[in-house]
């Protein structure tokens, strides 16, 4: 898992070496686009882990547990101002599908006695020192679960389908080392010195959807649409292990004259830009399983709307 982290992010981390700011304004513009169409997706991607292509999977002693890896694909307008303020552009190859934000999860259900009801619980944890990378950090955390209410169950032609409720904590932070920055301000000229670059997000997520899904031979095919409400926040910003103003160490006095200047948020370490987006968002997915006796092998894709975000899931899992 640690390896896909480390691909996907270093997308990123490829893109901005070399960033180099010299317009604020432009540094602002660049990291609200960021903020706010990552904090428009993260409600999808906190709906990834525990989409499995079962509707119900069976009440108690009927259980799974797996792992679940994906990605949701971000709009490349999320990074793009941000890499042009840098000096930087995004390769045409990597524009068509979006910047890859990877999910991972341990998920698993169990259903109750005597009541057409299962229960999930899903975790994902990534610590910031677990890659190999460098300076290159990447830290990640996903936490929830969700009820479902089987309406029918899978018998003769019909399906299963079921309704459920569920919530979802996500956190992710990236960070990597860029040259010194040094840009004016109406407040004087700001020199970072020993720069990390890095983008934020969390999202507290409250979920309601319905599935429906068929069993044919060996085959699982299942359909499904949901409504997210998020509470949202996502921004990045520049770090330093020494910040001036006009060549002296930012004080609490520069602090306020530089945020009145430019908008942003500044401490005596950096800047930062941060979005807050409250709001909630649809979604439709689907995907087809393989049954092998008690190994489900399962592919989905999710769709989600108004963000216009793909995203796309492997499951592999013990059920019974």
């Amino acid at each position: 898992m640690k390896k896909l982290f480390i691909i996907l992010f270093l997308v990123i981390l490829t893109f901005s070496v070399s960033a180099q700011f010299s317009d604020v304004d432009e540094i602002k513009a660049g990291f609200q686009t960021f903020a706010d169409e990552t904090a428009n997706a993260l409600p999808l991607a906190a709906s990834m882990g525990l989409n499995w292509n079962d509707a119900y999977s069976g009440d108690f002693p009927h259980f799974g547990v797996g792992l679940t890896l994906g990605a949701v694909f971000l709009p490349v307008e999320a990074f793009e101002e941000v890499l042009e303020a840098a000096g930087e552009s995004i390769p045409e190859e990597i524009s068509a599908l979006g910047i890859p934000l990877p999910v991972y999860t341990v998920d698993a259900r169990l259903g109750l006695p005597k009541l057409p009801l299962d229960v999930g619980f899903k975790v994902g944890y990534l610590d910031p020192e677990w890659i190999p990378a460098g300076d290159f950090k990447a830290g990640y955390t996903m936490i929830g679960g969700d009820v479902r209410w089987a309406i029918l169950e899978d018998k003769g032609i019909l399906p299963d389908v079921s309704v459920g409720f569920g919530y979802t904590y996500l956190s992710g932070t990236v960070s990597y080392p860029v040259p010194d920055q040094n840009f004016p301000t109406d407040a004087g000229t700001v020199t970072l010195t020993d720069s990390d670059m890095n983008y934020n997000w969390n999202s507290s997520v409250f979920d309601l959807k319905a599935q429906v899904s068929k069993k044919i031979l060996l085959l699982n095919l299942s359909a499904g649409a949901g409504y997210s409400y998020g509470l949202s926040k996502a921004g990045g910003g520049v770090t330093a292990a020494s910040a001036e103003l006009n060549g002296n160490p930012i004080d609490d006095a520069d602090i306020a004259a530089l945020e009145a200047a430019t908008g942003m948020t500044f401490d005596k370490d950096g800047f930062s830009v941060l979005s807050s987006v409250n709001g909630g968002s649809f979604r439709l997915f689907g995907g087809v399983g393989l049954n092998i006796f008690i190994l489900k092998i399962d592919f989905g894709v999710v769709y989600g709307l108004p963000s216009n975000t793909l995203g796309a899931t492997t499951n592999v899992r013990i059920q019974y």
